[in-house]
């Protein structure tokens, strides 16, 4: 029988199953994509993105993207990216932290009704807290992958050290990782 806290851990986490529509950022796709999961995510979660999150990652000659990197986003998203207008239609106030981009995300996830937004930012997180919107940022898109068949224990815990190289994710993040992935390796070596 499965540990019941372990499980209660589990199915208190949102977006965890696949198939949902999530709004994403471009910083959390690039993450992806360095990690070389993002077409896997993208097969397991529908992904939207806004026009101006989509020509920053296609087109901004100041980015880092490779021109395959750019193939790769094109490939994927180009069907995907949706129309948002400006602050000025929100009908609540938003904090200054939050840029136009930050904007347009929170906005496609409302007026679409995608099932929850992915995004590493800060002031995003905050909002979304605030507002009970569902989020999840990579290390959380990385466990959806283990959790829905797509990695191995191996592949995850090796993915998410790699992506705690590359991001600045702090202790709170880590712990809650920690615990979550404690929690379903109890669940799924009991279950077997």
């Amino acid at each position: 029988m499965p540990d019941q806290r372990a499980t209660q851990q589990i199915q208190k986490e949102v977006l965890l199953q696949a198939g949902l529509k999530i709004a994403t950022d471009s910083c959390s796709l690039i993450f992806l994509n360095k990690l070389h999961l993002l077409e896997i995510y993208a097969e397991t979660q529908s992904l939207a993105l806004t026009q101006a999150l989509y020509k920053e990652i296609t087109h901004r000659p100041d980015t880092n993207n490779t021109k395959e990197d750019k193939e790769l986003y094109i490939k994927l998203f180009s069907k995907t990216v949706l129309p948002a207008p400006g602050p000025a239609t929100s009908c609540r106030e938003l904090p200054s932290a939050l840029s136009s981009a930050d904007f347009s995300l929170i906005y496609i996830y409302e007026t679409h009704k995608l099932d929850g937004i992915l995004t590493d930012d800060k002031s995003i997180c905050r909002y979304c807290k605030k507002y009970a919107i569902p989020y999840i940022n990579t290390p959380m898109a990385l466990f959806t992958l283990l959790y829905n068949g797509k990695l191995s224990r191996n592949q995850y815990t090796d993915t998410l050290g790699a992506l705690y190289d590359m991001g600045r994710y702090g202790k709170s993040v880590r712990e809650h990782m920690e615990k979550l992935y404690a929690g379903y390796c109890n669940f799924t070596n009991k279950a077997e």
